[in-house]
């Protein structure tokens, strides 16, 4: 036992010894001076840049107490120059309904504040989060014609605010905005947009403050992996000029400005080719056979009903404008041809009805007549009648001369010289609806040979030779 009691004594000191100088190297690394000897010579380590001394408070470095950031630096001066440039980061979606599109940008302000300058020998700025913007002056850039408009704050608030030792002040964040594009669509969809985003200041005027872009053209740069399933972009520009307001005065306004060109491919399937079938599927029509109505009938209101769904499906889609579009003029077309062909077969159908009407009664007509003409010679009426053929000229007791009719002209009348019943015109022999009298003698033009069953018994009349 009184040999162990010596190693852990040793033990316990060496361990004390060491935390010692772990303790006092750790005070030393926050002191400012270190001395350390090596071979018998001394280091003295640069004097640390205060901008990196945990002591000192952010605002105490900014001074951000000492002064009144509510108005803009060199308040009462010339107007303060905010250079601007953006990143474009995604176009998301462009509406024809809305008439909008929705862009996320990274837009940076740049502007010098002499009242954030402090003393830094080595570190070049300090760049701080969102939390710092309250406490200090910043542009308030808004934007023109926007309808929504938000800063990201996953997982914090994409803010960024970096200040240079002399003043100059870098103030970034990332914004997705929804603006207005005021779109003309008379050649859809072979058209091209031209939209733009417009920022300005919404309280300083041009004479406190003066919004131009940093780098003139180069001062926008986009994504190369930037596009649109519609759309083909074609071109970022950048343009500036002053905007006037009647109440407050004029003020500075930057222009991002972005041409798109539609695609058509889309619109080929979805609507040009699908009208045309429709078109050519009415035409089918034709071949089919008038008398087949049930196929016809259908066929023509099912490709008036499969337009109208597809101009309907179209407007949906758009805007409601009160001018003509390059597709309605096609579309609507279509419809015409379409609804066409369905009055064709209806103009064909009534007028074969009346064709077969006519015929039919031109087939009746030549069956009399063929009856009378071939099937008998003679024609059968009572007996206490008197019946005789027109030749020539003639008289008849008490009547003028009357012109010669044709060979089948029959003149009846009875013993008496009565006039005929009219029952006997009106059908009863076969008559034809030109029953006439003149004078005590009837006259009507045969069209069937029938005899009548109740007038019995009958004298046959040779006809006269033609």
């Amino acid at each position: 036992m009184p040999y162990l009691t010596k190693p852990v004594i040793i033990l316990l000191c060496l361990v004390v010894t060491g935390e010692c100088r772990k303790h006092g190297h750790r005070e030393r690394r926050w002191t400012g001076t270190v001395e350390s000897e090596k071979h018998g010579t001394s280091l003295t380590k640069k004097p640390p840049d205060v901008t990196k001394s945990r002591k000192m408070k952010t605002e105490h470095l900014l001074r951000v107490d000492d002064h009144d950031f509510t108005m803009r630096p060199a308040f009462g001066g010339p107007a303060i120059p905010v250079g601007v440039d953006v990143q474009v980061e995604s176009l998301d979606s462009i509406s024809e309904v809305d008439m909008d599109f929705t862009m996320t940008l990274y837009l940076r302000h740049y502007w010098k504040d002499e009242r954030l300058s402090f003393t830094s020998s080595t570190n070049k700025s300090m760049t701080f989060d969102g939390r710092l913007v309250k406490k200090i002056w910043v542009p308030d850039v808004f934007f023109v014609h926007s309808k929504r408009s938000f800063i990201h704050d996953t997982t914090t608030d994409n803010i960024m605010l970096r200040v240079f030792p002399d003043g100059h002040v870098l103030y970034s964040l990332r914004v997705t905005v929804t603006a207005a594009c005021n779109m003309d669509f008379s050649r859809f969809p072979l058209d091209s947009q031209t939209c733009s985003l417009e920022l300005e200041s919404y309280a300083y005027t041009d004479e406190d403050l003066m919004l131009y872009w940093k780098s003139g053209d180069e001062s926008l740069s986009t994504d190369d992996r930037i596009s649109l399933s519609q759309f083909l972009i074609q071109k970022f520009h950048t343009t500036s000029r002053l905007a006037f307001y009647s109440s407050t005065g004029w003020y500075n306004r930057l222009y991002i400005n972005f041409t798109l060109r539609r695609h058509i491919f889309f619109f080929l399937l979805q609507t040009y080719f699908p009208a045309t079938l429709m078109v050519m599927l009415s035409w089918v029509s034709f071949w089919i056979d008038r008398r087949a109505v049930p196929a016809r009938v259908s066929l023509g209101i099912t490709t008036v009903l499969t337009m109208s769904t597809i101009i309907t499906g179209v407007n949906a889609s758009m805007p409601r404008v009160s001018y003509i579009k390059a597709v309605d003029i096609y579309l609507w077309v279509s419809f015409v041809f379409v609804f066409l062909s369905v009055l064709e077969y209806a103009a064909v159908n009534y007028l074969s009805t009346v064709q077969d009407r006519r015929e039919r009664k031109m087939r009746e007509r030549a069956r009399s007549q063929n009856l009378v003409h071939k099937v008998t010679d003679y024609i059968l009426v009572p007996p206490h009648w008197r019946a005789f053929w027109w030749t020539g000229f003639d008289k008849v007791s008490g009547l003028s001369t009357i012109q010669r009719p044709p060979p089948t002209l029959l003149c009846l009348s009875d013993a008496n010289n009565l006039p005929v019943p009219t029952c006997m015109g009106g059908g009863r022999l076969g008559c034809s609806s030109g029953f006439r009298r003149l004078g005590r003698i009837a006259t009507f033009h045969i069209t069937t040979a029938t005899a009548l069953p109740d007038l019995l018994p009958y004298t046959p009349i040779n006809r006269p030779a033609q």
